[in-house]
């Protein structure tokens, strides 16, 4: 990639009468391989190179992009997004970053993220890999059907330069897989699925294991029942928990607090969850897949407590919404190349708790183990919370029988306060949290 050509297009956006513009050019690699029922389906290889370009004159911005990057058509994105900015109503909060705000980019800062594996896979490799997959879960005899192993390995190069001074390059990857087995017994069939994304391929884990433990889910889900109607203790399984901390990133987002819209509007500095509760967002981390030294706006990037001792600290944001928040930015700006900036977390996760999830089990009467959650219905605006859901009935301390079919509902505020976090936090995903226990809540079944 070339540095030299970004700075360029800044010069010839400045010429053409831009007060500020930024230009963010990406080049991404991906191969993929795919296996069902022990044959191979497809392998796929892409290539894509798209750049975005951002005018700004005066309050009014705009922005275009293009997988063509040749003279004549750079040229010509030139002269049309600065024609979008002269008509677009003015935003008086757009803008970029002031020279005070920029974190000087360093090459050797990123690269001790570790967030590029420099081994890149043969199809031989990524097909061998997703065979091992699957057939780890047909070992198994009552796996009846699979809907595949798919194994992916992607590769980022991206250049971001403004007119600010505002600089970064950068390359990253990203190598995950998927897996989809039924198990059956009679006219009884289970689905069940394992995914993971790493930053390190050699890292996403032993490929049969992961394949027979799947095949072992599936089997234990056959023979679900469903319950009656009831309020009780819920336990969220690790591979499922990490969709509460999202609910609370998407309230705590400042597109929403900006609006009205979100129930945690007011809850700045107030106590959302109980005291032994922490949530952070550390972009810092080594190897995890949000990990960057500063946002696309050029914010230096910083380990922040969004939840500290129950206490809710912040609302994600950008330039653009702690402007018109009158708060301080929090480094949170995102963007692809033809969107522009908006807040995102990066590695968001809830610490560990102290006790096992084992333990948990052993100590409730009764309960329910939520292994799935399915749909979604749930209203940010006053945390409603409603999801479809499959797990395990819990009796005594024990795993009684598989349950399918039924509703989980409260009010995220609720299961907020009433959360308990157990030991097994893992970071196989972008937000991670170990399983939680949540008391009283309402299971609807028959």
């Amino acid at each position: 990639m070339n540095k030299n050509f970004v700075l360029d297009i800044i010069k010839k956006l400045k010429n053409k009468g831009c007060d500020q513009c930024d230009v963010f050019l990406i080049d991404s690699l991906s191969m993929s391989s795919t296996q069902r029922l022990g044959k191979l389906e497809k392998n796929e290889r892409s290539n894509s190179l798209e750049i975005g370009l951002r005018a700004i004159i005066g309050k009014k911005q705009s922005i275009i992009s293009s997988t063509d990057i040749s003279e004549k058509n750079i040229d010509r994105l030139i002269s049309k997004v600065f024609e979008m900015a002269t008509f677009v109503p003015e935003n008086q909060h757009c803008g970029l970053a002031s020279e005070n705000q920029i974190h000087s980019f360093s090459k050797k800062d990123q690269l001790k993220l570790e967030v590029f594996d420099k081994q890149t896979p043969t199809f031989e490799k990524l097909s061998k890999t997703a065979s091992i997959l699957e057939n780890g879960a047909l070992s198994n005899k009552k796996i009846t059907n699979s809907e595949g192993a798919e194994v992916s390995w992607t590769k980022l190069s991206c250049i971001l330069a403004g007119s600010n001074g505002v600089f970064q390059e950068y390359e990253k990857t990203v190598s995950s897989y998927i897996l989809s087995v039924l198990a059956g017994e009679g006219k009884n069939m289970e689905k069940e699925y394992d995914y993971k994304s790493k930053i390190f391929f050699s890292e996403l884990g032993d490929f049969s294991s992961i394949g027979k433990k799947c095949a072992s889910r599936a089997i234990k889900k056959l023979g679900s029942r469903k319950i009656k109607t009831c309020k009780t203790d819920v336990l969220f399984d690790s591979r499922v928990s990490s969709s509460l901390i999202n609910n609370l990133a998407s309230a705590a987002n400042s597109s929403l607090i900006s609006k009205g819209t979100s129930f945690l509007k007011n809850k700045i500095e107030k106590k959302v969850f109980n005291s032994s509760i922490n949530i952070i967002d550390n972009p810092l981390m080594k190897k995890n897949l949000k990990s960057k030294i500063m946002d696309c706006e050029g914010i230096k990037s910083e380990k922040k407590f969004l939840v500290e001792d129950g206490v809710l600290k912040f609302f994600f944001n950008n330039l653009d919404y702690s402007r018109q928040l009158n708060q301080v930015t929090t480094g949170h700006a995102s963007r692809a190349a033809s969107s522009l900036p908006s807040p995102s977390p990066s590695n968001l996760y809830l610490d560990k708790g102290n006790d096992s999830k084992k333990d948990i089990i052993k100590s409730l009467k009764r309960g329910f183990l939520v292994t799935e959650l399915m749909g979604s219905s749930i209203n940010i605006s006053n945390g409603d919370y409603s999801r479809g859901a499959s797990g395990f009935w819990i009796e005594n301390g024990e795993i009684a029988y598989p349950v399918s079919e039924v509703t989980i509902a409260g009010n995220l505020l609720n299961i907020f306060q009433n959360l308990l976090p157990c030991s097994d936090l893992e970071f196989n995903y972008s937000t991670n949290a170990p399983s939680c226990l949540v008391n009283n809540l309402t299971v609807a079944g028959v």
